[in-house]
């Protein structure tokens, strides 16, 4: 598995998996004529204006596949890749603004995204400090742009949009706070049971959560912390009071973290995404609101047995985050994968790589040739046998970019996993802060 290196070190490293990268599967069918494929997505695909400020029949696309839908995933084959970032933004905006999105889950921690939350209701104004404790991936223009508009929406309309974190890979000091404060509140006579079972999970407040990382994976017996996580766990749980459901989604987050990384390191995957997609079904729930659910289109495609490859690693094979919410949810969630041809990446290191076109055998290699710039193809309909074929084939797509085409991912078919793509041919990288 891949380490993503960070402002949080190992702990975000744990599991970014930006689009997934494996292997093609020994089973995959002889690459075909494409050409059916082409024409029917000529005649289908709906364009993007140029300019993403601009109305267009592709929003008109977006609102219809989506409609009556609780849960949409904006699925992205590699974290900030500008265009992409563009079009997520584009469909976010008019999702909120005409059809009645109100939640987003972003792929980030949960207590970090604390911090974002505030933001966007108007609770502080320092949006650079805000993202400045956030993984690379989020410290874009294109990033700071959509939580900027997420901010004066909430700020001219009285129905407020509300923002959380899907993961638990960074769960700081905020989430042992809000349980400390919670119990205080409503059972200060087991305050000595809480600050027991804290005395084995909470971090140092003085380490930051790489490090405290780093020291819990060099520990051999893991069960007796993740022991007491889960104590913390039960104990909110046990509780009643005003904040509640709030305080126990902070102790599931704190037994998160403490129970995932004790598993063996193959495992991880699996379980991030089962936890991630509970996190997006609660903060559905709690808001009562249609969620959109920005994340790697490993995690938000409907693949519950996705493998990812990269050169030189073992593939790493689990039920994408997605697949659980299509489980729950049934057509209440539909997946929206944004994929590209070509274009130029950057990598962590800051190096700028060329992107190669589709390879012979990847599902999204007929869409090169058709003659929009950008455009949205929904796949939840009536088509013929050539197209169905290609919709119902053995899945292969472009995985970790900057493998380029050594790096994909597999499992499943497009059918499954996508309900409507949005295409981009060339991308370049996003504009870093």
């Amino acid at each position: 598995m891949r380490i993503r290196r960070n402002a949080f070190g190992l702990a975000a490293g744990v599991l970014a998996l930006a689009l997934a990268a494996p292997a093609a599967p020994a089973q995959a069918s002889p690459p075909t004529s494409t050409a059916p494929v082409t024409r029917w997505a000529e005649c289908h695909a709906v364009a993007v204006p140029d300019d993403p400020d601009r109305p267009g029949r592709d929003l008109a696309a977006i609102a219809r596949a989506t409609a009556g839908a609780d849960v949409i995933g904006l699925g992205e084959p590699g974290h900030t890749i500008g265009e992409v970032t563009t079009l997520q933004a584009r469909y976010l905006r008019h999702l909120v603004t005409h059809e009645g999105v109100r939640a987003i889950a972003f792929e980030m921690d949960w207590t970090l995204a604390l911090g974002v939350n505030d933001y966007v209701l108007g609770l502080r104004d320092d949006l650079d400090a805000v993202l400045d404790v956030q993984e690379r991936i989020w410290q874009t223009a294109e990033v700071r742009g959509v939580l900027g508009w997420l901010r004066h929406y909430n700020d001219t309309h009285a129905d407020d949009v509300r923002v959380a974190g899907s993961e638990y890979f960074a769960t700081g000091q905020a989430a042992y706070d809000a349980v400390e404060a919670y119990v205080a509140a409503n059972a200060p006579d087991r305050m000595a049971e809480l600050l027991s079972h804290f005395e084995w999970v909470r971090p140092d407040p003085d380490v930051d959560i790489g490090t405290h990382l780093g020291e819990y994976m060099s520990i051999v017996d893991k069960t007796p912390y993740a022991e007491a996580a889960a104590a913390v766990e039960r104990l909110v749980d046990s509780i009643g009071g005003d904040g509640h459901d709030v305080a126990a989604h902070h102790a599931r987050q704190i037994h998160s973290w403490y129970e995932g990384f004790s598993l063996p390191w193959g495992d991880i995957p699996d379980y991030r995404d089962a936890r991630a997609a509970e996190n997006v079904r609660w903060w559905q729930q709690y808001t009562g609101a249609r969620t959109i659910y920005w994340a790697a289109s490993a995690h938000v495609a409907d693949a519950p047995q996705l493998t990812i490859t990269e050169p030189g690693e073992p593939d790493t094979t689990f039920a994408s985050a997605g697949s659980h919410l299509e489980d729950w949810y049934g057509r209440g969630y539909v997946p929206i994968g944004f994929t590209f041809d070509h274009g130029t990446y950057r990598t962590e290191d800051g190096a700028t790589i060329e992107l190669p076109p589709a390879s012979a055998g990847w599902f999204e290699q007929p869409l090169a040739d058709v003659g929009y710039a950008q455009f949205v193809l929904r796949l939840d309909r009536h088509v013929p046998r050539e197209v169905r074929d290609w919709l119902d084939a053995p899945l292969t797509t472009r995985g970790l970019p900057e493998y380029g085409s050594e790096s994909v991912a597999h499992g499943g078919t497009l059918r499954d996993w996508f309900d409507v793509l949005v295409h981009t041919q060339e991308v370049t990288p996003a504009d870093l802060l």
